[in-house]
């Protein structure tokens, strides 16, 4: 299967953009090859040349776009409890102002309506989804053991965490609704700062402080 395939680095880029593009563009339903082609410089016989389906374009598509976020989630696997959590929140809702994230939150959100139908895209996204929920849990865990977080349940304030930036990546980028995700921000992050900080401790530099 092309999935299994040696797809050199450029290569997978090119598709991945241009699929990601195409998505945004003409929804899962409405893609082709063709279509992708036209979000790129190269040419359809250049991604059939590398992948044998537009679902295995697709599928490039969603390992590029989970494994970027776990990848920023991995790089704050040092920093303390407070930081990792504040950052991976706000990694997790994306930048507003960036290209690449409102394009994958958008055909993410296209995805995601076709993963009861589609046990390819299923597995991958909700293999990506339990992956972040166990790197919040874990994050939470850690906080409440050493007294920066107060007593919280770590795997249902998680589960709160994940659908909340989920749903407002959604909102903000895929419907452009900008008020909804600058006012999810500030309610998530005084939402950490009164239910999840312990007393005494404050978030961290960037994130604003907390009200007395």
């Amino acid at each position: 299967m092309s999935e299994e395939r040696e797809v050199p680095p450029a290569a997978r880029q090119e598709a991945v953009t241009a699929v990601m593009r195409a998505l945004a563009r003409h929804g899962y339903a409405g893609l082709t090859t063709k279509k992708v082609a036209a979000e790129s410089e190269k040419s359809e016989a250049f991604f059939f040349y590398h992948y044998d389906t537009k679902e295995d374009l697709v599928l490039a598509f969603l390992d590029f776009a989970t494994g970027r976020i776990a990848d920023r989630l991995a790089e704050l696997a040092d920093a303390d409890p407070v930081t990792r959590l504040y950052a991976a929140c706000d990694c997790l809702l994306g930048d507003p102002d960036d290209e690449v994230d409102t394009g994958i939150a958008v055909a993410m959100m296209e995805l995601l309506s076709h993963a009861p139908h589609n046990e390819r895209f299923h597995d991958r996204l909700s293999t990506y989804e339990r992956a972040v929920l166990a790197d919040l849990a874990g994050v939470l865990r850690e906080g409440v053991e050493t007294g920066v977080f107060r007593e919280v349940d770590p795997d249902a304030t998680a589960a709160f965490l994940l659908t909340t930036t989920d749903g407002t990546a959604g909102a903000e980028k895929a419907l452009g609704m900008h008020d909804v995700g600058a006012g999810v921000r500030e309610r998530l992050f005084d939402y950490l700062d009164r239910v999840v900080l312990a007393e005494g401790v404050d978030p961290p530099a960037g994130y604003g402080a907390r009200s007395s």
